[in-house]
């Protein structure tokens, strides 16, 4: 803060800083006006509540301009890589871990100081997961887990068993699963297999990994079961009504209500495989995170500092879990009273966590095509996991 030569004005300036620290969690602009950016790949529902949150913030922070970009989910890493590398880009990026992990490997985030105040109120396991290297280089603003929706006007009772479940999709209920390679890492582990070994080196090139495969390809060939990779045409099945159920992540819960109505919403943990095979499908449980780029300049990470405490509060935790589904990261946050975030709650024990490693993002291509491969009858599942492999590990120099 520069000191001004009327003891008045120093007096009111400083007033005002210690005023807007101690609303804010510790930092302060001090008055200055500033323009942060923020990039994210909302969409619907997500898009709308963070909307009105960016408005509140302004309206509260009347210094500080926020520049809201959405770019769609599957351009922002390229885009945001491109941008800031050369220079340019946001102030913010918000985005799932691997993306963060990948950001930092080049260069392009900002240290986050840990000493800031809102990491108390978070849970901590989420916290861990926005480091990288022991560098804090994100914030998490909400927990993540795919988990299975299902029709309350169509199903009383969700099946037990995934056999029970392709049953009742036969018997005309149905269910649509994305035809990609994050919806379906869930069946490498019930399998027994495991995405790498300790050194990061891909390793899906096992018994396990391919009969995981082949029970997807079945589960795909069943009746009553629609797979495709355009996940938003698998969202909108469901929320026509034309299945009954749907694998997916929290993200979507705002539209469905929208769609269905509360009351037919529910959420309930992906049904364990029978006897016949290992157990229990376990998705990636990730968190989203906040991330503050290389190229802001320190007043633009003052500010950036006070937008990150205002959208990890324990009110606006709450708005979003309200409004949006979303799992909080704020553990003060009570989510007792949402059944949409109960059902995902169920699922979490029956989870792997997200690997916060670089080498995850050389996985996307290679074992997106394996499934491709595999449900188009292209290739068997051991050889599109053999070919995947080799270029993941090729990629990632192992």
């Amino acid at each position: 803060m520069k000191y001004r030569s009327l003891w008045l004005s120093m007096l009111m300036v400083l007033l005002a800083g210690l005023l807007l620290s101690a609303c804010t969690g510790g930092a302060t602009t001090a008055g200055k006006a500033v323009t942060i950016s923020v990039w994210h790949g909302y969409i619907e529902t997500e898009e709308q509540v963070f909307t009105d949150f960016v408005k509140s913030f302004q309206e509260q922070n009347t210094n500080i301009t926020v520049e809201v970009l959405a770019v769609p989910f599957d351009e922002l890493q390229n885009k945001y890589q491109t941008e800031v590398s050369a220079g340019g880009g946001p102030t913010l990026i918000t985005g799932p871990q691997d993306r963060m992990a990948a950001y930092q490997q080049a260069g392009l985030l900002a240290t986050i100081p840990t000493d800031a105040p809102f990491f108390g109120d978070l849970v901590p396991a989420a916290v861990e997961g926005g480091k990288i290297a022991g560098e804090q280089v994100g914030v998490p603003v909400n927990n993540k887990v795919v988990a299975m929706f299902y029709n309350k006007s169509m199903v009383d009772t969700p099946p037990a068993t995934f056999e029970d479940l392709l049953a009742d999709a036969a018997g005309g209920n149905g269910i649509a699963i994305t035809a990609d390679w994050f919806h379906n890492y869930m069946w490498i582990p019930a399998f027994g297999g495991q995405l790498f070994d300790d050194t990061y080196t891909c390793a899906l090139n096992t018994d396990a990994a391919a009969n995981a495969f082949q029970f997807l390809a079945d589960t795909c060939s069943s009746e009553g079961v629609t797979c495709d990779g355009n996940d938003g045409d698998m969202d909108t099945l469901f929320r026509q009504g034309k299945v009954a159920y749907r694998i997916q992540g929290p993200w979507a819960s705002g539209d469905f209500v929208t769609d269905l109505g509360a009351e037919n919403v529910g959420v309930t943990r992906v049904p364990a495989i029978g006897a016949a095979t290992p157990g229990d499908p376990r998705p990636w449980n990730q968190s989203e995170m906040i991330s503050i780029s290389v190229t802001a300049t320190p007043e633009q990470v003052e500010a950036a500092l006070l937008f990150i405490g205002a959208f990890v509060s324990a009110e606006v935790q709450a708005d979003l879990l309200n409004n949006a589904n979303w799992i909080p990261a704020n553990a003060s946050v009570d989510t007792s009273s949402n059944p949409v975030v109960g059902g995902f709650l169920e699922q979490v024990p029956f989870s792997d966590p997200f690997p916060v490693v670089a080498e995850l993002g050389a996985t996307w291509e290679p074992l997106g095509n394996a499934v491709t491969q595999v449900l188009e009858g292209v290739a068997e599942p051991a050889a599109a996991l053999e070919e995947a492999c080799s270029l993941v590990n090729t990629t990632n120099k192992k």
